[in-house]
Parts: structure tokens; C-alpha cells; sequence
């Protein structure tokens, strides 16, 4: 189990990569249904788009995110969105505080639920757009699911892989293995990008909550 100290050192390092403080720049997600491999490739597909002022706004309020629940086909005319999805289930709205984000906050209920109960949720694969698909890199990111609602799960998985890829960790083309594991035990000797965040079930210390691993070398199927 990795040490109050380490964990630590991680968060504070994540605190230097997003710069200096700015203003609120919260991005919305607005999501049909929460499938979570559909959710994970959306997070990599909206952040790709993002302008690098925008971008740099969005890393310094930590990638800041309000998540909700709604149709957005029902939203197209009256709330255009930044950004949907190939499918139409997801969109999202870019960083930022503005009337639109007001309405759809006042519209739409935040996403609730908890994860099935059991085992951790399946593994599944997502690529960050825009790279060459032969001998792309493979990343390995492992999710700590235990005590975690629905919510608090897509908060730690949209965080480390829009901020691993904001922050250069993540590459055009890479694949990313997220795999489920109910607590981080031991954790790579050099981890890529370790999310910390405060633990829910015993307040005053941090948790590791998703880890994501070097490249591996690999070939798409």
C-alpha cells in the first residue's frame, strides 16, 4: 500500500502541473446512459478539441467537471454543445462559466447511481484519437472502484485521462487498457500519472484512486 508520503508527493505534483490558479472553468457532460467505456473514449475525444488556451484554462481548475443527465439530441437546437459523441450519447460543453452552463444546470439533474455490485466492473480499451493505429502505444490504467458511486468514479477516470493527456503523458494513438481492481495496493515503481484525491472512508487521508502506467510495447488487434 503506497504511503501517506508518497501519496502526498503526487498530489502535489499533479497541483504544479496545472499552473497557477485561474478562474472557474468547469466543462459540462451531459450523458443519455453511463456505459463506462462510451463515457472513458468520449473524455479522450471532447479533450482532443479543446483549443490550447481553453485547454490550459480547463488543467488550471483541475479539470474541473459537472456531470448530467439528459438526451442530448434534446439539447442540439436550443444548447449546442462543444462536442458530441459519434453515437449521439454524450456530449459536452467546453470549460468555462457562462449562460449556457447555467441553464443546463438548472435543466438537467446530475448523473447519480451506484457501480454494480460484485466484482469490479469489466476492463475495456480506449484510444486517444487523431494517431496511427499500427504499433500505437499501450498504456495500462487501473481503477481503485471500492466504496465508489457512480459519480465518484467518473469523476476519477475523467480526470486522469483528460489531465494525463492535457499534461503530455498520453500520446496521438495510444491505447489505454483500464482495468478495475478494488483498492491500489502496490503501484509501479515510476507510475505515468497516479490520481490522489481525498479518502472518502477515512477523512484527513488520501487515497490513490486510478493509476496509469508507462508504455508497453504492443499491436492493435
Amino acid at each position: 500500500m503506497p504511503s501517506q508520503q508518497e501519496l502526498r508527493e503526487a498530489l502535489d505534483a499533479r497541483v504544479r502541473a496545472a499552473g497557477a490558479p485561474g478562474p472557474v472553468a468547469a466543462a459540462v457532460a451531459v450523458l443519455r446512459s453511463c456505459e463506462l467505456p462510451r463515457f472513458a473514449q468520449s473524455v479522450l475525444d471532447f479533450t482532443v478539441t479543446l483549443a490550447p488556451d481553453t485547454a490550459r484554462t480547463w488543467l488550471a481548475d483541475h479539470t474541473r467537471t459537472v456531470f448530467l443527465a439528459g438526451n442530448p439530441r434534446n439539447l442540439a437546437s436550443r444548447l449546442p454543445p462543444s462536442f458530441t459523441g459519434a453515437d449521439g450519447r454524450i456530449a459536452w460543453y467546453a470549460p468555462g462559466a457562462g449562460p449556457r452552463h447555467r441553464e443546463l444546470r438548472l435543466l438537467l439533474r446530475r448523473v447519480r447511481g451506484t457501480l454494480p455490485a460484485g466484482p469490479p466492473p469489466p476492463p475495456y480499451t480506449v484510444r486517444v484519437p487523431h494517431g496511427a493505429r499500427a504499433g500505437a502505444g499501450l498504456r495500462r490504467l487501473t481503477v481503485a472502484t471500492d466504496g465508489l458511486t457512480l459519480p465518484q468514479y467518473l469523476v476519477h477516470l475523467n480526470h486522469t485521462l483528460a489531465e494525463a493527456l492535457l499534461t503530455g503523458v498520453l500520446d496521438p494513438g495510444d491505447r489505454i487498457a483500464v482495468e478495475h481492481v478494488p483498492h491500489l495496493h502496490e503501484l509501479p515503481t515510476r507510475p505515468a500519472y497516479l490520481r490522489v484525491h481525498e479518502d472518502t472512508g477515512r477523512p484527513g487521508r488520501l487515497r490513490a484512486y486510478a493509476c496509469l502506467g508507462g508504455p508497453e510495447r504492443g499491436r492493435d488487434d
